[in-house]
């Protein structure tokens, strides 16, 4: 439906949203439209290789911090140990040990691990310091002591 305005194109958009979003999904799933989408996608990345390798790193890094925004906020957003809240001094800790092996299964990336597994049992926040002085003094923090 042409509009005269831009304006008027905006307010039949807000007013139509839903449906108009449904027939693109829909429109979205048929096959020959999904192969051609692929193929323009993929002569993008070709032409702009450095400019396609900056937005996948730059989504990279905000999904990350997505993570492990959520993973904090899931596990209390404090230490669970001395209880500093300070998000620059927090870290994930694995309450029975074996962070040394998980890590490198997972590559370094513990919160994207934890959100992906839905937040699972056996994990705490603690500051370095708390997670540090735990490992040196065989599992327990020298606060406990």
């Amino acid at each position: 439906m042409p509009h005269k305005t831009l304006e008027l194109r905006r307010a039949y958009y807000q007013k139509n949203k839903d449906e108009i979003n449904r027939k693109r999904r829909e429109y979205d799933k048929r096959p020959e439209v999904k192969k051609k989408k692929l193929q323009r996608d993929a002569e993008w990345r070709k032409k702009n290789r450095a400019r396609a390798n900056e937005l996948s790193r730059i989504s990279k890094i905000k999904y990350e911090r997505r993570c492990k925004k959520l993973v904090f906020e899931h596990y209390g957003n404090t230490c669970a140990c001395c209880g500093e809240s300070n998000l620059k001094f927090l870290s994930v800790d694995h309450i029975n040990g074996g962070g040394c092996k998980h890590r490198k299964q997972t590559k370094g990336k513990i919160c994207v691990w934890l959100y992906k597994n839905n937040f699972p049992k056996g994990f705490q926040i603690l500051c370095f310091n708390c997670n540090w002085g735990k490992h040196i003094n065989g599992g327990i923090c020298p606060h406990k002591e």
